[in-house]
């Protein structure tokens, strides 16, 4: 599996994640969260370079990047598609390995589908950060049927009718 290869691979080129407890693991988190806190273009552009690391590996299970130059075009371009998009972390765990399993909520109001409703998902990141506390490895886990595909113009439908139907 991909994601799994990826991870083995940034394990070895980035083996000293900030220690547990320390002000660098402390600090990491507070950017990861910050950065999804109020997701606009203008945001992306100043915070990505602090966030995410040169060499990242990124899957939203809608995408999959490689490199901070790809993951900022694709993440100004989906919040240029968005009216507002907010997320809440809810629990933070850090793994054996040193890595972080957040748990988060995210509310999302689009532009050109559903508009003026927001609509609200939750999902997990797995994450790796490096020795400065960027992020090289970002896993989501989310439903994007809910959070996405059931808001678009007749491939919602197709979704809402094939869960009724289970």
């Amino acid at each position: 599996m991909e994601t799994l290869s990826e991870l083995e691979r940034i394990r070895s080129r980035h083996p000293a994640p900030p220690i547990a407890g320390s002000p660098g693991e402390a600090d990491a988190i507070a950017r990861f969260a910050a950065f999804f806190q109020s997701f606009s273009p203008d945001r992306i552009e100043r915070l990505v370079p602090d966030t995410y690391a040169e060499d990242v590996y990124f899957n939203d299970t809608l995408k999959t990047l490689r490199g901070r130059a790809a993951l900022q075009h694709y993440l100004r371009d989906s919040a240029e598609a968005v009216e507002d998009c907010r997320v809440q972390l809810l629990e933070t765990t850090r793994t054996a390995e040193g890595e972080h399993l957040i748990r988060w909520r995210m509310s999302i109001r689009f532009k050109r589908f559903r508009r003026g409703i927001d609509t609200e998902t939750v999902g997990l990141s797995h994450l790796r950060f490096d020795a400065e506390g960027r992020v090289v490895y970002q896993q989501d886990y989310w439903n994007a049927a809910d959070g996405l595909y059931e808001h678009i113009p007749v491939l919602g439908g197709l979704i809402r009718l094939i869960k009724r139907r289970l």
